[in-house]
Parts: structure tokens; C-alpha cells; sequence
């Protein structure tokens, strides 16, 4: 599968929604994460792109979530290190490769980074450092849904947290205009 036709696959199911902008934040971080790593960038990009791709239709039933999802890859010839990943970041599966368990830390990581940035006056990831991600996540209230420890899983791809941070930052500021982070008009 190409990146383009992965690009339409999520789009047609998810349509221009915040799932969509995460998925495009993900594949961003996974595609800077591969290029750090030395590992493939555009194996490790569709990963961060479909990983969710079944969450609106998974919604109500979170146990099919990923599940659903690896099958529709399945179904298209996807390659099984990325439907592996995809079962991995749902805890379907043992994250056993860097690809699991990079995906598995990218995931809460860019939506960590997007309500970072959201509440800045900026509304954007333009201005957005590492210390001001890092001051957020001592909040407990803040975006508190996200597993803080699932983010710092990072080490276990070799990375430094505020190493991982601030590629991660960057990789979404490079596409800030395709994930609402472009700032207030």
C-alpha cells in the first residue's frame, strides 16, 4: 500500500476530523523516529497513519479497536510488521519490535502535544518547547486521559524522553497546517 492510498483509506473513514489530524501527527513522529533510528521511514509513516484508522467505527466497543483495523489492512496486502503494530498500540499484541513500541509512545505523545499547544496563545507547535510540554505533564489534571508513562515507553526504543519530545514536536510542527496547529487566524 502506498502512502497515498493509505492517505485515502483513513480520510474515506474517518472524513476531516481530529482522528484524522492525529493519524497525520503520528505518521509524522513515526517518520522523523525511523530517520533518528535508521530505521524505514515510509514503513514506520504508514503505521503512524493507519493505526486508528477503525477507531470511529470501534468507538462504543473499544475491544474490536485495532482489531478491526488490522483485518481492513489485512484485506488490502498491508504488510504484517505494520498490522502487528497496529494490534500492538491496543494492546493486542506483544510489542516486541522498535516499530511496536515506537508507535505504542507516539501515540498519547501527540495528542499530549496537541492540547500542549492548544492552550498556548499561539495555538500553534511554532513557539512550543520541550520544558513547556514537560511543565504540563507535572499537572495531573492536564489532558489527563493520557498514560504519561506510555509516552516515556520512548527509552525502550533507545530514545531520550526529551530527545523523543522535541522530535516529536517538530515532526507535528512540520505538518501544523494539515493537524489545526497552524495557530490562531
Amino acid at each position: 500500500m502506498t502512502r497515498d492510498e493509505a492517505f485515502d483509506l483513513v480520510k474515506g473513514r474517518l472524513g476531516e476530523t481530529a482522528t484524522l489530524a492525529h493519524c497525520l501527527a503520528c505518521e509524522a513522529c513515526m517518520r522523523m523516529l525511523a530517520a533518528r533510528l535508521g530505521a524505514d521511514v515510509e514503513t514506520w509513516g504508514l503505521a503512524g497513519l493507519v493505526h486508528d484508522l477503525d477507531l470511529d467505527e470501534c468507538e462504543g466497543d473499544p475491544e474490536r479497536h485495532a482489531v478491526v483495523g488490522a483485518e481492513i489492512l489485512r484485506q488490502r496486502g498491508v504488510a504484517e510488521e505494520i498490522v502487528h503494530a497496529v494490534l500492538g498500540h491496543n494492546n493486542k499484541v506483544e510489542r516486541t519490535s522498535l516499530l511496536d513500541k515506537a508507535l505504542w509512545a507516539v501515540d498519547p505523545t501527540t495528542g499530549f502535544i496537541t492540547a500542549a499547544a492548544l492552550i498556548r496563545p499561539s495555538r500553534s507547535t511554532s513557539d512550543l518547547e520541550v520544558s513547556s510540554v514537560k511543565k504540563r505533564m507535572k499537572d495531573k489534571r492536564f489532558a489527563a486521559a493520557v498514560n504519561r508513562d506510555q509516552m516515556r515507553a520512548c527509552a525502550d526504543i533507545g530514545v531520550d524522553f526529551d530527545e523523543f519530545l522535541g522530535l516529536c514536536i517538530k515532526a507535528m510542527d512540520g505538518v501544523r497546517d494539515r493537524i489545526g496547529l497552524a495557530g490562531a487566524a
